[in-house]
C-alpha cells in the first residue's frame, strides 16, 4: 500500500490561501516571501507524488535537478541576449535574483515540466515529449499574461507576432526546451491516483492563474483557462480509460 503525501496537501493549503488573498484581497508585503516559497511547494510536491507511486527514484531526481539546472541557465541567457525565449528582466517579486534570474524559476520549471510530462500519454517518449511541449505552452499562455499584469516581470520588443506583448518566440521556445527536456525521464505507468492528483494540480494552476486574468479585467485569458481546465480534464478520462481497456 502507498504512502499518502505530506507536500501535496501543505501545496494545497498555501494555495486556497494564495488564492484567497491575491484574488479577493492584497499579499501583505510581510507575506510577500509567499509567492516564490508557492513555486517551491509546487516543485516538490510533485516530486514527492511522482517518487511515491513510480518505483524511479532516482531518474527522477536526477532528471528534475538537470532541468533546473538547465532551464535556470537558459533564462540567465535569455534575460542577457534576448535568446531564446525574448527580451525582457526579471522584477524581485518571485524572490532573490542570481545572475539577474530568480533561483526560484529553477524550481518553477521542475513544476511545470513534471506537471506537463504526467499529463501527456506515456506509450513512447516522442510522442509524449510533443504532448509534454504542448502542455507546458497551454500552461504559459495562462501563467504569462498574468506574470505581467502581476509585475513578476517585463518584457520589452515583442515584434510583430505577439500574445499580450509576449513574442511568439517565447512559446515555441517553451515547447522545445519542455520536449526536450521530458526526454531525461523514463515512462510512467500512472496509477489512477497519481494520474488524478497530478490533473487536479494541473487544473488549480491554471484556475489561479485565469481567475488572476480575471481580477485584471482580462476575461480572453480567464475564458481560456477555463476551457484548459475542460482539456485537461477530458484528456484524463480519456487517457485512464484506455489504459483501463488495456490493463
Amino acid at each position: 500500500m502507498k504512502r499518502k503525501p505530506l507536500l501535496l496537501p501543505v501545496f494545497l493549503i498555501w494555495y486556497t490561501i494564495g488564492v484567497i488573498l491575491q484574488v479577493f484581497f492584497t499579499v501583505p508585503e510581510v507575506l510577500a516571501f509567499s509567492k516564490p516559497l508557492f513555486l517551491v511547494f509546487y516543485a516538490i510536491s510533485l516530486i514527492e507524488l511522482i517518487w511515491l507511486f513510480e518505483q524511479k527514484g532516482r531518474a527522477l531526481l536526477v532528471g528534475s535537478a538537470t532541468v533546473g539546472v538547465v532551464t535556470f541557465f537558459i533564462e540567465v541567457l535569455s534575460v542577457e541576449t534576448g535568446f531564446p525565449f525574448g527580451e525582457y528582466d526579471y522584477t524581485s517579486v518571485l524572490g532573490p535574483k542570481l545572475l539577474g534570474v530568480p533561483v526560484t524559476i529553477a524550481l518553477a520549471w521542475v513544476g511545470v515540466l513534471l506537471n506537463s510530462l504526467l499529463m501527456a500519454s506515456q506509450t513512447n517518449k516522442w510522442r509524449r515529449a510533443v504532448e509534454t511541449g504542448l502542455w507546458v505552452v497551454i500552461i504559459d499562455l495562462i501563467l504569462d499574461p498574468v506574470a505581467i499584469f502581476e509585475s513578476f516581470w517585463t518584457w520589452y520588443n515583442p515584434g510583430t507576432l505577439h500574445y499580450f506583448n509576449i513574442p511568439i518566440t517565447n512559446f515555441i521556445s517553451w515547447f522545445v526546451i519542455g520536449a526536450g527536456l521530458s526526454l531525461l525521464f523514463p515512462l510512467y505507468h500512472r496509477p489512477k491516483q497519481l494520474h488524478r492528483s497530478n490533473t487536479f494540480v494541473f487544473q488549480l494552476m491554471l484556475l489561479m492563474f485565469g481567475l488572476l486574468a480575471m481580477k485584471h479585467g482580462e476575461m480572453i485569458v480567464f475564458g481560456l483557462s477555463i476551457s484548459f481546465m475542460l482539456l485537461a480534464e477530458a484528456n484524463y478520462r480519456h487517457q485512464f480509460k484506455q489504459q483501463r481497456h488495456v490493463v
